[in-house]
């Protein structure tokens, strides 16, 4: 049974390894992008129409998927004042306590990004820019976003009820 469970956490970690891989590459298209729009806008005095717009969608999705790759890396915020006291049992044990909120809220998430992604893929939804780009491709990569999160959060629950039963972590 452990050797199955530490099969779906390796799974999962890797995942979020390599959704973090690619999105260091999006972060530096947003980069091009941005250094693209200030040189043409402050040295050629001709401003572009979609480089704002896609950089702030490409910001979105560096966000959420972002917080994948800080989950597997456990960079998120904890309450170090007296988690990092505590033993990584009691750690442990309170993180699975605590996992049933942090997966009701991201499930309602799931369930609204991807009825609103779906709702935009009908109507083939653009934006009201004078750009005008589709955006339903971007609300349905939310959505992936936030399952990838809840993959990840999986995988360290199952962690966690691992060491919070049996004392010992997954190989």
């Amino acid at each position: 049974m452990k050797s199955v469970l530490s099969k779906i956490v390796a799974f999962c970690d890797g995942l979020s390894e390599w959704t973090g891989r690619i999105m260091s590459w999006v972060l530096i298209l947003i980069i091009g992008i941005v250094l693209y729009e200030v040189i043409v806008r402050y040295i050629f005095s001709k401003p572009t129409v979609w480089a704002v717009e896609s950089s702030t969608m490409l910001h979105g999705v560096l966000l959420l998927f972002g917080g994948v790759y800080a989950l597997v890396k456990k960079a998120h915020v904890n309450m170090d004042l007296f988690y990092a006291k505590w033993s990584p049992r009691t750690q442990a044990i309170v993180n699975v306590i605590t996992f049933p909120l942090v997966f009701i809220l991201f499930m309602v998430m799931l369930w609204q990004l991807t009825a609103y992604g779906i709702e935009s893929l009908k109507i083939l939804e653009h934006s009201r820019t004078p750009w005008r780009p589709p955006v339903y491709h971007h609300k349905i990569v939310l959505s992936l976003a936030v399952l990838l999160i809840l993959l990840q959060g999986l995988a360290d629950f199952i962690r966690n009820l691992t060491l919070a039963v049996t004392g010992e972590e997954l190989p």
